[in-house]
């Protein structure tokens, strides 16, 4: 998993001066400490699957549907680990060194090329799909449609891989925009987003700021590894 966060973006919606991977969870201990600090992480149930939204307070563009993945409390505040409910895509291109490059959700380029790839969406999949600019990652509302023979066969051909420990993705379209060829990609690895409690609305939670991620994010990313290593001894 990689976390997501304001900032600037690195390749395929993970901020680059906070992100760090994690392997599936595995069921153990719900409450895991790191003492010197006074941190907790504690682990939602799988079961626990009510969507909450995520606002942007800081932006325009409006709210993330998330599942709650953990809860910790960093300095006596709690902040909500969860990943969207929908799935998280990213709008690229190529470099000449045939590398993706994501567009920031804030670049004056998304605002040329969003509108076209949501209407390729709806023409293409009608009511089934629909791409929304949801905050700190696009997102793709629907089901996409699962083929076990055809995935395994064109497997190496549609899940791309971009080298140097970055994210895998899957091709979802392309379209053409003034002569560059641009992506709409599905992101293959979860993403997690990081919310405060909303005291006006217990039912929500707030997306951080930049200088709030700039605060907590290494606290938090910390206290996610050690409780990896406890996970991983046990």
């Amino acid at each position: 998993m990689s976390f997501s966060t304001r900032g600037t973006m690195g390749p395929f919606g993970v901020a680059t001066n906070v992100a760090f991977r994690q392997e599936s969870a595995q069921r153990v201990s719900p409450l895991f400490m790191v003492p010197k600090k006074g941190s907790t992480l504690v682990k939602i149930p799988d079961e626990d699957d009510v969507p909450i939204p995520f606002i942007d307070t800081a932006g325009s563009t409006g709210f993330i549907e998330c599942y709650a993945d953990s809860i910790a409390t960093i300095d006596g505040m709690r902040y909500t680990i969860a990943v969207p409910c929908d799935y998280s895509v990213a709008i690229c291109y190529f470099e000449e060194d045939g590398g993706f490059v994501p567009i920031e959700l804030d670049d004056e380029l998304m605002d040329e090329v969003f509108g076209i790839a949501e209407s390729i969406v709806e023409e293409e999949f009608g009511e089934e799909l629909s791409l929304q600019r949801t905050p700190q990652t696009l997102t793709l509302m629907g089901e996409l449609e699962e083929d076990e023979e055809e995935d395994t066969e064109e497997e190496d051909d549609d899940d791309t891989d971009t080298g140097d420990g970055e994210e895998s993705v899957e091709v979802l379209l392309q379209f053409e925009h003034k002569g560059t060829e641009y992506n709409l990609v599905r992101l293959l690895d979860p993403v997690l987003l990081v919310g405060r409690d909303d005291p006006s609305m217990s039912d929500r939670r707030i997306l951080l700021t930049n200088e709030e991620s700039d605060a907590v994010m290494p606290e938090l990313e910390e206290l996610f590894l050690a409780y990896q290593e406890e996970r991983d001894s046990m």
